[in-house]
């Protein structure tokens, strides 16, 4: 079905993957900038750029937010990770305790 509209892409038009271009990134933010945060899933549509929504937002939210901080850790926040995990360890090694399901019962 020639001209058919799929989240975004023509049914003939294939989804782009592989590292992101310095023109996806402009294209992104400028869609960001215009629409805001979320909708995804136009951005192929709206932005012209070939990836998926998943795609889209995963780059926005762990590359291009200009909120987002970059670089080391503070020695204060060192302190307050180093604190939590003296407090309360790795949740990981927690044993938990077995549910009794239906009929049988917890043997000890």
């Amino acid at each position: 079905m020639v001209g058919h509209w799929s989240w975004g892409l023509m049914e003939d038009e294939v989804w782009r993957k592989g590292p992101w271009t310095a023109e996806e990134d402009r294209l992104l933010m400028e869609y960001v900038r215009i629409y805001g945060e979320g909708r995804w899933n136009s951005v192929a549509r709206l932005a012209g750029l070939k990836r998926n929504g998943k795609s889209c937002r995963l780059r926005w939210v762990n590359y291009l937010r200009p909120d987002l901080k970059r670089g080391q850790i503070t020695p204060h926040e060192e302190s307050i990770i180093l604190e939590l995990h003296a407090r309360w360890g790795n949740r990981k090694r927690q044993k938990t305790v077995p549910m009794q399901m239906g009929k049988q019962k917890l043997v000890s």
